[in-house]
């Protein structure tokens, strides 16, 4: 059986939402853990509630490291769509051991407060899966490891006794259970849903409707990354100006709709002849502008002759362009001036050719 497959856009968002939340889960966690440190404290003894409380505390050390390293390069934007999902398995595998040292206090001898401490207990467990519910919900297998961990030892401890009050307690934490085992996967799936609408209407607002190419919002949005990214790395980028030679003849010989159609044909060509961290934008009527992440002039000049390779391949049109590489002195702004000016002297020596600005 083929695994599920899942969408990039989708588990990045999930993966970055549960790291969000857990940030913010910490300090309940925090107050459960020192709540029933107390509880040992009053119904046991100091010598089981401070070892209890240190433990639970450094098992938790290297998932706080984990959120902190998942921040850290999300803000430096080294997480993308590509390499999130492993983060998920991180966090997981990480918060194994926490959870089992946290429900290891159902194991704490009380003697005679024996059904006063797993009474608070339990108390402290369901408040934790409330807000584990909220923390983790965007991760099933989160979720599902916290609250099995969380509730079955003290679901099995509450049998283990012969006793009609710590049978009705278990009873009623096995009613719990049951209704949270539904809950939690329908509530996954509901975020699940939301967040996938949420892309899908983010891509639609960042999307050229015609072509299906980014449009002018899109190319901002990685405008404000990339320059940053390309000057702290040294590692400029260039830009392609493209303008289809002639389009109103064109338009005015074979009708609107088939000008709308050529417009998606070489938007389709110029997709398929780009790399992957690419982006193509419509950049106007007739005009597209390519931005090309760690490319120099001469790298993306051999990129152009492919994409007029495959247009004369399958269309009648040509295009002019003019091709820039970013610099620290240019802002992007005077970056697209400069290529829409080798553009217009593409034109004006004639058309159908492309001319590089000077480095």
């Amino acid at each position: 059986m083929k695994a599920k497959e899942t969408n990039p856009k989708i588990d990045f968002e999930r993966i970055r939402v549960l790291y969000e939340n857990t940030n913010v889960g910490y300090f309940g966690i925090a107050a459960g853990v020192l709540f029933f440190s107390y509880m040992i404290d009053q119904l046991a003894s100091i010598r089981i509630a401070f070892p209890w409380m240190l433990t639970v505390s450094i098992a938790y050390i290297p998932r706080i490291i984990i959120s902190i390293a998942f921040a850290r390069k999300m803000k430096a934007n080294e997480i993308t769509f590509e390499n999130v999902k492993p983060w998920e398995n991180y966090f997981i595998y990480n918060s194994v051991l926490p959870f089992l040292c946290f429900s290891s206090a159902v194991f704490i001898p009380f003697g005679q407060n024996e059904f006063i401490a797993l009474l608070y207990y339990g108390v402290i467990v369901m408040t934790l899966v409330s807000g584990g519910i909220l923390s983790y919900s965007t991760s099933l297998p989160a979720i599902s490891l916290f609250m099995n961990a969380s509730m079955l030892p003290l679901i099995v401890k509450t049998f283990w006794f012969q006793e009609a009050l710590f049978n009705a307690l278990g009873l009623l934490l096995v009613i719990a259970y049951l209704l949270l085992s539904r809950l939690i996967p329908k509530q996954n799936k509901l975020l699940v849903e939301n967040i996938a609408l949420r892309i899908e209407n983010e891509h639609q607002s960042l999307t050229d409707p015609l072509t299906k190419l980014g449009n002018r919002r899109r190319l901002h949005l990685l405008i404000e990354t990339l320059v940053p990214s390309s000057l702290r790395r040294k590692d400029p980028f260039s830009i392609v100006l493209l303008d289809i030679d002639d389009f109103k003849l064109y338009n005015d010989e074979f009708g609107h709709s088939a000008g709308d159609d050529l417009l998606v044909q070489v938007s389709d060509i110029l997709k398929d002849c780009s790399r992957d961290q690419d982006l193509v934008v419509r950049y106007g009527g007739e005009e597209f502008l390519l931005v090309l992440p760690s490319t120099s002039l001469e790298s993306a000049q051999i990129l152009v002759d492919r994409i007029r390779s495959a247009i004369k391949e399958k269309t009648s049109i040509t295009f002019s362009g003019g091709i820039a590489m970013h610099s620290e002195q240019l802002s992007f702004e005077q970056l697209v001036e400069k290529a829409d000016q080798c553009l217009y002297k593409a034109k004006s020596d004639g058309r159908d050719r492309i001319v590089l600005a000077e480095s």
